[in-house]
């Protein structure tokens, strides 16, 4: 048994692991066909990554991973637009998404928007967390949603209303 180096973390594994205990990333290579019992079966389609060549501050433009846990393990995508199962980035999409906007299930970041909301600035969602934050629970300084939870809400802000009124309007007449 030997030890190799993942390609996307470094980390030293053996030449024997199917996958990098510290990414997940798959280490052993499948060919065009995979032998099945009774046959020949194509390789899996649910499996896609695609990472573009153009990077910025070391990370890539645009890098997309989806795949179910069990055949890519938790490895998240990780660029300036990142979208997938996991995402990390400064736009990033997916079932868990962090990063400066943040699109997903639970969703960790300046601007959220998801059904759980972490967010530091904006937070949208079905549990809302932010400075401002809309949602079913809205927890923040400014809470607008079925259970608002803050310093300034519809209940207990007589301004709030007319705040809201001067940003989006009277409404229909």
């Amino acid at each position: 048994m030997t030890l190799m180096r993942c390609p996307d973390c470094g980390r030293e594994v053996s030449d024997q692991a199917t996958a990098c205990p510290g990414c997940g990333r798959p280490l052993q290579e499948r060919g065009p066909a995979i032998a099945v019992s009774g046959g020949w079966s194509a390789p899996p389609l649910y499996l896609y990554e695609y990472r573009s060549q153009t990077t910025l501050f070391g990370l890539p433009l645009v890098h997309i991973f989806f795949g179910p846990v069990w055949l890519a393990g938790f490895k998240p995508a990780r660029g300036i637009i990142a979208i997938g199962n996991i995402a990390i980035g400064f736009a990033a999409f997916g079932g868990v998404a962090m990063g400066f906007l943040a699109f997903g299930g639970i969703s960790l970041g300046l601007v959220c928007v998801g059904g759980v909301a972490l967010a530091l600035g904006l937070g949208a969602g079905g549990i809302a967390t932010g400075y401002w934050a809309l949602g079913g629970i809205a927890i923040g300084v400014y809470a607008l949603g079925g259970l608002g939870i803050g310093a300034h809400t519809l209940q207990n802000d007589p301004h709030m209303l007319s705040i809201l009124r001067a940003l989006f309007g009277r409404g229909p007449t």
